[in-house]
């Protein structure tokens, strides 16, 4: 008959039942527990039966209970585990009045306190982590801004020499300084120049765009 005290349907804790009695198994009661108890759950209630029928067996099997309610306690806490550490009388003094004043356990006020630090952690970690990612976007702005600039600077000198050589090329078509010229024709120049100078104007601004398209920098 298996005892109602072990779980047949939890391996896990009749196999470490088997190992907790083959460690501690006495040379006289060994012969009463099987080779196989932790892999053969009906060997083991065997083995557990024929160690009652001596009084140190009894004693052995009781303390099999007590290790496996202890064992079953420890897990339905989420595996907690006993610590041990020396902390100065005055921290002490200290632990025991807060908990104290929070009504709580000074292992829950310890635990209260760590769960804080690490959430603080985690948010000053958060920070660092947005606020070198926002300097590398700001670094990444001027960097493109500056190659922007520079595009700027070459279009207009491009189209500025493109200008100077239409103008050197009359000059020497003509063979003179150009001539004066009427008011009509001076107005008429000067709406023609405005609308050269709109096209340069936009040819600069194509060049800045697709460097701005193109540049790994653009955000």
């Amino acid at each position: 008959m298996t005892p109602s005290w072990l779980n047949e349907k939890d391996s896990d804790e009749w196999r470490w039942a088997a190992g907790y009695l083959s460690s501690r198994c006495s040379s006289s009661l060994q012969d009463k527990l099987s080779l196989l108890a932790d892999v053969d759950f009906s060997r083991l209630v065997r083995s557990i039966h024929a160690l009652e029928s001596e009084a140190e067996g009894v004693k052995l099997i009781e303390r099999l209970r007590n290790a496996i309610r202890q064992r079953r306690y420890r897990l339905s806490k989420g595996g907690r585990k006993t610590c041990s550490f020396t902390l100065p009388l005055e921290t002490k003094t200290t632990l025991k009045r807060l908990a104290k004043l929070n009504k709580t356990t000074e292992t829950a006020l310890i635990e209260r306190l760590i769960e804080g630090a690490v959430q603080v952690a985690s948010i000053q970690k958060e920070a660092m982590r947005r606020e070198a990612q926002m300097t590398k976007v700001i670094h990444n702005s001027r960097k493109l801004e500056q190659e922007l600039d520079k595009v700027r600077i070459d279009e207009t000198k491009k189209q500025l020499h493109h200008c100077m050589k239409q103008l050197a090329r009359w000059e020497s078509f003509l063979k003179e300084e150009l001539p004066e010229l009427s008011l009509e024709d001076e107005a008429a120049a000067a709406a023609l120049a405005e609308k050269r100078l709109r096209v340069i104007q936009e040819a600069i601004n194509a060049a800045v765009a697709k460097n701005e398209m193109l540049s790994p920098r653009s955000i």
